[in-house]
């Protein structure tokens, strides 16, 4: 309690000081908190997303001697496993996103189950057998979803594709997903297909499961008559997938750290301001015996106090403004009892540090400090 009625006291007596130093404190607080948040989102997500990735592929490229004829692939595709999807990503399509590489897929399963879906459902594999016009879309679209008879719909070179499901996972925003469009290799739109027929040469992908592929890539090689399988790549068959979902980690972590040096130079500064402003105060206790230890301790539990109001303000400001912090870092935002206590672990760390260059320097201070104030 007299620790709590000396900072009062020094609010009193020296009020922009202790808001200069509180609201320092506790936009440094809230910006590293914030930022390890958004990156333990971000590595959670990475985990959730690591078996929705293409780890295991294999690259190749079907030649045909006049042009693509998408029939014949579908036909040698037919025999694969009902493990094994085929991909082809070469091709851009215009939408409201602007020009986008859709994921172009065949499958064998009774659904495409590739990726997770935040609403909705997968595409069937009877669908893709009719050549229904139909996608999956990633979050990113949704503003330019449309609705008709209670379906939605998007633009994709201007054709209309029906939406069974949106892309993406309640865990957060993926840069993975979140601009990703699956279309069925038999819903190709009219400009796309003929950009295919106008070739020679198209590049896929057969991924799927390890134990499968390299049954299924012999499979399709040593039946197919209409087109030639050249440029085989395995390196990726047990590589990891070449999609980033973190971004750049190692400027996230330069970020914190920066952030936290920042905030303990500026602490130390105002700490040693206040000390300053206090230098009357400290001599006049030398001069009634009072012990270094005693005033640094005094000080010590002075600032461990404004610390812990510094936090406990970021903890409320955090609750208050989780909608608007959600919008920045893209994952749901909330305050658990958890973050509270790494708050508290963070500010005694901090205190300990922050107050140490101070603390010498009040060391210095004589009762002649008095005789300058005569």
């Amino acid at each position: 309690m007299n620790t709590l009625n000396r900072v009062l006291n020094q609010i009193k007596a020296y009020p922009f000081t202790f808001f200069i130093l509180v609201l320092s404190l506790s936009l440094s607080i809230g910006l590293i908190t914030t930022t390890l948040y958004s990156i333990n989102k971000a590595v959670e997500i990475e985990r959730y997303l690591d078996k929705y990735q293409i780890n295991n592929k294999i690259s190749f490229s079907l030649d045909f001697e006049e042009q693509v004829d998408m029939k014949a692939i579908i036909k040698a595709f037919s025999t694969m496993s009902v493990n094994s999807n085929l991909l082809i990503n070469s091709l851009s399509v215009e939408t409201d996103l602007g020009m986008v590489n859709p994921m172009i897929e065949y499958w064998k399963a009774d659904e495409y189950n590739k990726l997770p879906l935040l609403e909705g459902e997968s595409i069937r594999k009877s669908s893709l057998d009719r050549g229904d016009k139909l996608c999956m879309v990633g979050r990113a679209f949704i503003p330019y979803i449309t609705k008709e008879n209670g379906k939605q719909y998007v633009k994709i070179d201007h054709e209309k594709y029906e939406i069974t499901g949106i892309i993406g996972t309640d865990k957060g925003n993926s840069p993975y997903l979140d601009h990703k469009i699956v279309i069925p290799i038999t819903s190709l739109t009219k400009r796309a297909e003929s950009k295919l027929q106008s070739q020679k040469s198209i590049p896929v992908v057969l991924y799927g499961d390890q134990t499968r592929l390299l049954k299924d890539y012999d499979t399709v090689k040593n039946q197919v008559s209409i087109f030639k399988v050249d440029n085989a790549d395995f390196s990726s068959l047990r590589g990891s997938s070449p999609y980033t979902h973190l971004g750049n980690l190692g400027n996230q972590i330069t970020f914190i750290i920066t952030v936290y040096v920042l905030a303990l130079i500026n602490a130390v500064n105002i700490a040693v301001y206040w000390i300053k402003e206090r230098r009357v105060e400290i001599a006049i206790k030398k001069a009634f015996g009072i012990s270094n230890s005693t005033i640094a301790f005094s000080f010590y539990s002075e600032m461990l106090v404004v610390f812990l109001f510094s936090s406990l303000l970021v903890c409320i400001v955090q609750i208050w403004m989780s909608p608007i912090i959600e919008q920045w870092v893209g994952y749901p935002y909330k305050i658990t009892l958890t973050d509270i206590i790494n708050h508290a672990a963070f500010v005694f760390i901090t205190s300990l540090l922050v107050v140490i260059i101070p603390l010498i320097s009040s060391r210095n201070i004589q009762p002649v400090e008095l005789m300058r104030k005569v």
